[in-house]
């Protein structure tokens, strides 16, 4: 049987290099999406407080 052992190591570190990634990008639509949500929150208020003055 032929060792395979050898490439592990590598496909190892592409595995952790893949997820490191995808938790990157998951965590900068989750700050974009906060983002968009917080400037909606401050657009009502100041149409609430255009209404009001």
């Amino acid at each position: 049987m032929a060792n395979l052992d050898f490439e592990s190591q590598g496909l190892k570190q592409v595995r952790t290099d893949v997820r490191r990634g995808a938790h990157v990008q998951r965590a900068q639509q989750m700050l974009l999406a906060a983002g968009l949500a917080a400037l909606c929150v401050v657009g009502v208020a100041g149409a609430l407080l255009a209404q009001v003055m």
